[in-house]
């Protein structure tokens, strides 16, 4: 991009008026957002279940103490999970379950944390540009009004509408991004949503017999 087509692009943008402000700030928060929770999904491994079947096997032998020390190596969000239904099993052999959908739970909810918040800028962002060109036109055409002439310049009518019309346009280009961000971030969560359910049943099932009773199966 060329330096007189960003002083152009500058230049396009100051003409949308103070409600460009709220636009600026909501962009630049959307961005944020989206890199922090994207570093952190990835800080995570998702893709990492190295560790599950170790875990599994001690499950399966009893050694519900060795579980813990077998995963203090990963971050997956499920460790935190069978490391607790690990626990339980060994101490409240009754409560693994429930201990099972508090502990995912909360893993869930650190992972879904300000994901409200693109939500809100996606839905805020193109009513701010509305609200911009509304009070742009608006402003035009009380100019139009006071200046007294009988005749319509349409040169100036054509730029008093475009000049409205550039804060609508930014919120769109700040709402959509900002939509498709939420939606790939909240596939991922389903998809942890899904990983857990599935390891919550598997360790459920992997665990000796006389050390699990049945609660009812709940969803996360």
């Amino acid at each position: 991009m060329s330096d007189d087509t960003v002083i152009l692009l500058g230049e396009i943008l100051a003409q949308g008026g103070w409600t460009m402000v709220p636009l600026y700030a909501c962009s630049i928060v959307a961005l944020a957002v989206f890199l922090r929770k994207l570093m952190e999904y990835r800080a995570v491994h998702l893709s990492d279940l190295s560790w599950y079947e170790g875990a599994l096997k001690l499950i399966r032998q009893g050694r519900f103490g060795a579980v813990n020390e077998a995963c203090n190596q990963h971050t997956h969000p499920a460790i935190p999970v069978v490391c607790a239904m690990a626990q339980a099993l060994k101490e409240r052999p009754d409560l693994v379950q429930s201990e099972a959908q508090r502990v995912a739970s909360l893993e869930l909810q650190k992972l879904e944390k300000n994901l409200a918040l693109l939500s809100f800028i996606a839905q805020i962002a193109p009513l701010l540009g509305l609200l911009g060109t509304v009070l742009g036109m608006v402003d035009m055409f009380i100019g139009l009004q006071g200046s007294g002439n009988a005749s319509i310049n349409l040169a100036e009518l054509s730029s008093g509408i475009w000049k409205a019309l550039v804060t609508t346009a930014a919120g769109l280009t700040i709402a959509v991004p900002a939509l498709a961000a939420h939606g790939y971030l909240t596939s991922r969560l389903d998809d942890v949503r899904l990983q857990l359910s599935d390891i919550i049943q598997c360790v459920l099932y992997a665990a000796p017999r006389s050390e699990t009773k049945t609660e009812g199966a709940n969803e996360i």
